[in-house]
């Protein structure tokens, strides 16, 4: 045991490291956007996707409690472990459902209860294992176990791997089944197996079924290994290879079918929205301004190894130390990069998250060159005391990232909004959306609605429904929904001073605004 842990020090210390910094930023989380609301309410809400779904009827002038927006979110009575009920969900949202799967049963775990740690702890479960097969990924490529415990530590406390956890969404997962995969087709190039084609298939089914954009890195890494085998004249290992990736690409029509309804929607989300930004030329410098901004800010530690190994290696190469190039490594790495170009292109809005699951590979490109460094210094003296150096020194780089600015996703600001509408939680609580679009900025400000016992929906064409909801209250707290992409679209302002003209309530004040909608505060 005291031999096992010696030869292991780097990669428990950088656990601990990721662990640690992990629960930190945890701890500091203070909301969640949309999205990551929707990731509770499509996993524990029975067989209704949305609030406005046949769960709820109609939400126009209705009223809806804190127990039925906590239905929506978490698991209730007998509804644990309904795999079921994800399924019908997910058939009727964008995405598939495999880690809405993972997170019912985290939820069922916790029934009755709606918790962001249900999400974070989920999250953190699966990012650690994250960092765990990217430091098997390492060794099985051939790297040091500093190298695999360097690379664990540079990607488990960047900036963007941070993100990744901290966003109570599928990419984590996402994220994890893309190193997998990764690390079975290294295993291919190295020795081998009929059972590691099959491997392959399964794990393709499952990035998948986790999200559709795993496709891209999947697609141009299998490319690149059957060019590869090609090269080798491995055409047995391809007999194998192709239609085990062929058969567990093509069984996702077969497991969730509504993949190919997603795909051709014509929603934000499909195959069709991807088109029209792929031919749309125009964005192409601003989105890849975005993507590659997020890269290079989200893996600051990263990037600065590299450039020191890059240094180190040519004072090597000028002193006549070298070390041949393994091809295996670029096999994995090189696909990661196509796929950076080609998903700031077509992702569906301008967000980091689509490429999230890629950045472990880019990692393992800096992983890449500290291999290269360490061969071409065999022999030196003092050889294994300065690799522990550079990984202590790596170690202390990727906490100084962690340091310098927080990652994504923590809503530092919630915390002031709650305490405001805390203050007001005996009031009437009013939302003003359309019918059909009132669920979209109710999901988004769900956690701010649950103060309130009760919150109540109207739309702005009349204010009488509002009054007799709200009857003889000297205060009321309104919500009105302002997006005029996502949902309704009103103009609060005028909205605003109609109230104040048409009815007793003579003073607003704007207490403030979270995405779709704009939050007042009314009095008489």
């Amino acid at each position: 045991m005291k031999q096992s842990v010696q030869r292991r020090w780097a990669l428990l210390l950088a656990l601990i490291l990721i662990t640690g910094v992990c629960f930190l930023f945890a701890g500091r989380k203070q909301g969640m956007f949309i999205d990551e609301i929707y990731t509770f309410g499509l996993s524990n809400s029975s067989y209704s996707p949305f609030l406005g779904g046949l769960k709820y009827g109609s939400i126009e002038h209705r009223v809806f409690t804190r127990a039925e927006l906590l239905d929506y979110v978490s698991v209730m009575g007998d509804e644990g472990f309904d795999v079921g009920s994800v399924y019908y969900n997910q058939v009727h949202d964008v995405h598939p459902p495999l880690y809405y799967w993972l997170f019912n049963f985290a939820s069922t775990l916790a029934k009755g209860s709606f918790s962001m740690w249900i999400g974070l702890v989920l999250d953190y479960v699966i990012y650690l294992g994250c960092a765990l097969m990217l430091y098997a990924l390492v060794r099985r490529l051939g790297g040091s176990r500093l190298n695999g415990a360097a690379a664990a530590v540079l990607y488990g406390l960047s900036l963007i791997g941070l993100s990744t956890m901290l966003m109570i969404r599928m990419y984590v997962l996402l994220t994890l089944l893309t190193v997998v995969l990764a690390y079975f087709v290294a295993d291919l190039m190295l020795d081998f197996k009929k059972r590691t084609c099959l491997f392959v298939g399964l794990t393709l089914l499952a990035g998948l079924l986790t999200q559709y954009y795993f496709v891209f890195y999947a697609f141009f890494l299998c490319a690149a290994y059957v060019v590869w085998a090609l090269v080798k004249k491995q055409y047995r290992a391809l007999a194998w290879f192709v239609p085990c990736a062929l058969i567990g690409a093509l069984s996702l029509l077969l497991v969730f079918p509504a993949a190919l309804d997603h795909l051709f929607s014509g929603e934000l989300v499909s195959g069709e929205s991807a088109l029209d930004n792929l031919k749309n030329l125009a964005q192409y410098p601003a989105r890849f301004k975005v993507f590659f901004g997020a890269a290079r800010h989200g893996l600051k530690a990263a990037i600065f190894t590299a450039l020191a190994a890059l240094a180190a290696l040519l004072v090597c190469r000028v002193r006549g130390r070298k070390a041949e190039i393994r091809g295996e490594w670029l096999v994995l790495i090189l696909p990661a990069f196509v796929t950076l170009v080609l998903v700031a292109v077509i992702s569906p809005v301008d967000e980091p998250r689509y490429i999230y699951n890629i950045m472990p590979l880019f990692v393992l490109a800096v992983s890449f060159l500290l291999d290269l460094l360490e061969r071409a210094c065999e022999g030196v003296k003092y050889r294994e005391r300065a690799a522990a150096a550079v990984f202590l020194a790596i170690a202390a780089l990727a906490l100084w990232e962690a340091r310098s600015a927080p990652p994504d996703y923590l809503y530092p600001e919630h915390a002031g909004y709650n305490a405001v509408l805390k203050e007001h939680s005996a009031s009437p609580c009013v939302f003003f959306a359309e019918p059909e679009w009132a669920f979209v900025p109710m999901t988004e400000d769900l956690m701010q609605l649950l103060i309130f016992p009760e919150v109540y929906v109207t739309d702005q064409k009349s204010l009488q429904p509002m009054l007799d909801y709200v009857g003889d209250a000297d205060e009321a707290v309104v919500f009105i929904d302002i997006s005029k992409f996502w949902s309704s679209g009103y103009d609060d302002a005028a909205l605003i001073r109609r109230i104040k003209a048409e009815t007793d309530y003579t003073k607003a004040e704007q207490l403030f605004t979270i995405g779709l909608s704009t939050t007042y505060l009314i009095s008489k």
